[in-house]
């Protein structure tokens, strides 16, 4: 108290006007407060020099214009009289603030300390009551022990004399509420910032300081308090419009610190025509009668203005296009709004402020500027303007259409009882995809072959062709082809010469003949999406290259070269056909278009190379060649490329490669032992080298194929001279199980579904 004593008596002996001179600046905060009758309170007066520095230890000389109503002490402290409006005036030599302060009521039953006034950078300039302590105020309900304490907000930015109030938060160790704590509060720079008990924190001059708090057990936090000389702005847009009779809040924010909004107590409101609107010290204005006329914000070294136009009163809206009926609105296309103001005159009202709003933004944007709606995606909603005044409203209903709608799949072959998710979408013109597809429904022109739940996942219940069709909101469609087919399909001599059968694996005992070929049909291959087979038909004598439907509808002959033709595969995008073909002196591997355009030639004599399969990412072909004098599997790029040798093994021979959907490599191995010849099918990791059996050596295999996920082999199996067998195995557990035959019946070149 000596010391406190000693500084203000130390202010006193310096003559005024030795800091008066340097001060540009007073500032009282808050600039407005109201009180009752017998309660006090404190006001903060704080001097500021030309570049916005806070000037210490200067006398603050205060005085009320009305102290019936309001009484005012040397340290700030106001005191409530009587009911009314008094001003309080801080003054520094020739400078000086104010603030207003309205008492109202009857003397409470116990007068409230003061807040605690304040002069200079914040410091008493002499004695007087304290705040009230609140150790526990502001602290959300909890239970339990506290583990951590924090501060809220962790971040404080204030301006010079701007105040504001930081909140503990006892917390338990997973985050929630603990039990409120008692707190003390201190600051780490009080030349920057002070706090007082309740953590008020007010900015003294501009840097960064920092607050502390403190409760029982020893738990602290802190957090920076960053005080900044910043620019502030009104957060209306200017013009302001108004209607007469309205009354609206404005706002001061600080717009390099996120917008973060300003105590309306830490500025004052004036208005320039009060004719026109009035204004009061903590912005809420209220428009009086048509006109123009600024307001001004005054506070924190700065001051704002803004103009606010109060326009005549709005009787209508004459709107464009109709609100009568529904207006569609193409997916990425636009329809532009016309909305005028009018007066009981029929005269426009062009400074009427118009408010926009769209129910579903998802579905549609709308841009105030240019007054254009934007489809986004398909679907129902509204768009509503609203004029000055009750009642002054206009809805549109807007019905968003998809441009085009686009599915996952537009062609797809499925397996008896296999379910497939089929996704819609919203496309533009260009096909490009905008976004999910809402309001869709599904149908299917033969729901005994494929149904299609209403979210679009096809069910295969029966064998054949179905095209399941897709409607948007707006009646755009789109469709996907089905067709369900046994999950192998192997070749059968059965009718007296080969042709192409289904079978599944749950009956293998039932072969369904997939087409009737006029000639020999053989070497079938799925398309990756199950919806195409490539196959060797003999229809002129010659072995060339077909395409299929998977049902076996559509057959088109895709060859028509000299030499026979066989070992077609997809290629991964479905789009072409890889075989070999002897054309010339040798076997060859050549690659073509589904659409039947020139075959391109893969590799090249004078070597044999035959057997291409295509890996799942259409990059690398691997095929069968004998340059080296042996059987061995060779892997080259899709466009015939960087030829190169995966297995050189001279007492080997390898044959028949199936990539799996892993990307690793399936193929058959044959090899002399003990006078016996073995074989039995390998799977390579193309990563790492790794060879693994994929089934046993008492087998005689001379051919195979196995399921894409590796699950499931299909192996040709020769149980006499001549005589082929199909043998179905899984993959590391349990015994072959072979197709039954009938008589004489071979069975060779199978194939599964993907």
């Amino acid at each position: 108290m000596i010391a406190r004593t000693l500084v203000a008596g130390l202010a006193l002996t310096v003559p005024p006007m030795l800091h008066a001179q340097n001060v540009a600046e007073v500032q009282v905060a808050p600039p407005s407060v109201t009180i009752k009758v017998g309660e006090r309170t404190g006001l903060l007066a704080t001097a500021f020099d030309r570049i916005g520095n806070v000037i210490p230890t200067v006398r603050v000389i205060w005085s009320s214009n009305n102290v019936q109503v309001a009484r005012v002490d040397n340290d700030g402290t106001v005191s409530g009289m009587a009911g009314g409006v008094a001003i309080i005036e801080a003054r520094v030599g020739a400078r000086k603030g104010q603030a207003a302060v309205q008492v109202i009521g009857a003397a409470p039953a116990a007068a409230q300390p003061p807040q605690g006034g304040q002069a200079g950078a914040g410091r008493p300039t002499g004695g007087g009551a304290q705040p009230a302590i609140e150790p526990l105020a502001g602290q959300p309900p909890g239970s339990g022990l506290a583990s951590v304490l924090r501060i809220e907000p962790p971040t404080i930015y204030l301006l010079p004399s701007e105040n504001t109030r930081a909140f503990p938060r006892a917390l338990k160790e997973d985050g929630s509420p603990a039990a409120p704590l008692p707190v003390t509060w201190k600051s780490l720079r009080e030349d920057i910032a002070s706090i007082d008990a309740n953590g008020v924190v007010v900015a003294l001059a501009s840097g960064q300081g920092t607050v502390q708090v403190t409760a029982p057990g020893g738990l602290t936090a802190t957090a920076p308090v960053v005080v900044q000389q910043t620019e502030v702005a009104i957060l209306e847009q200017s013009p302001i419009a108004l209607s007469p009779g309205d009354v609206d809040t404005l706002h001061v924010v600080v717009p390099a610190q996120g917008n973060r909004r300003v105590s309306p107590l830490s500025v004052q409101w004036s208005s320039g025509d009060a004719t026109v609107a009035r204004v009061s010290l903590t912005g809420v204005v209220a428009a009086v009668a048509p006109g123009r006329t600024m307001v001004t914000v005054s506070g924190l070294l700065q001051t704002k203005v803004a103009d606010l136009v109060v326009h005549r009163v709005v009787d209508a809206l004459a709107v464009f296009p109709s609100a009568k009926s529904e207006v569609p609105l193409p997916i990425q296309g636009t329809v532009k709004y016309q909305v005028q103001a009018i007066a009981a005159d029929k005269t426009p009202v062009p400074e009427a402020p118009l408010r926009w709003s769209v129910a579903d933004t998802s579905l549609a944007g709308f841009d105030p500027a240019t007054a254009t709606l934007t489809g986004k995606r398909a679907g129902k909603t509204t768009l509503t303007v609203r004029g000055p005044g009750q009642g002054l409203a206009v809805t549109w209903t807007v019905r968003v259409i998809a441009a085009n709608l686009k599915l996952s799949a537009s062609r797809l072959g499925l397996a008896l009882n296999r379910r497939y998710p089929v996704k819609a979408n919203f496309a533009d013109e260009a096909g490009a995809v905008i976004g999910p597809a809402t309001g869709v429904t599904w149908t299917s022109d033969n729901p005994q072959v494929a149904g299609v739940g209403d979210d679009g996942t096809v069910s295969a219940v029966g064998y054949g062709h179905a095209r399941i069709t897709a409607t948007a909101p707006g009646g755009r469609r789109a469709t996907v082809d089905v067709y369900v087919q046994g999950e192998l399909v192997l070749a059968s001599s059965r009718s007296g010469r080969f042709q192409l059968y289904s079978v599944e694996r749950s009956n293998l005992a039932q072969l369904r003949k997939v087409a009737d070929d006029t000639g020999a049909a053989t070497e079938p291959a799925f398309s990756p999406d199950g919806s195409r087979l490539a196959y060797v038909a003999t229809r002129d004598g010659q072995a060339q290259i077909w395409v299929m439907d998977a049902d076996g509808s559509s057959p088109a002959r895709l060859t028509n070269a000299p030499g026979p033709h066989g070992g077609p595969v997809f290629t991964a995008d479905g789009q072409g056909v890889v075989y070999h073909a002897l054309r010339t002196g040798h076997q060859q591997i050549f690659a073509q278009s589904v659409t039947g355009s020139d075959a391109i030639q893969l590799t090249q004599e004078p070597n044999s190379n035959s057997d291409p399969t295509v890996s799942p990412d259409g990059e690398t072909i691997a095929f069968v060649s004998n340059r080296e004098g042996n059987s061995d599997i060779w892997l080259m790029s899709k466009d015939g490329s960087n030829q190169r040798a995966l297995t050189h093994t001279p007492q080997m021979r390898e044959s028949a490669p199936a990539f799996l959907r892993d990307g690793s490599l399936a193929y058959l191995v044959e090899q002399k032992q003990g006078g016996r010849t073995l074989t039995q099918v390998a799977r390579a990791d193309l990563a790492t080298g790794r060879v693994t059996p994929l089934t046993g050596t008492d087998l005689a295999i001379t051919d195979f194929a196995v399921t894409p996920g590796g699950d499931l082999l299909a192996l040709v199996v020769t149980v006499g001279k001549g005589i082929y067998r199909i043998y179905v195995v899984p993959v590391g557990s349990g015994a072959p199980v072979p197709l039954p035959t009938t008589g004489a019946e071979l069975m060779v070149t199978p194939t599964f579904l993907p």
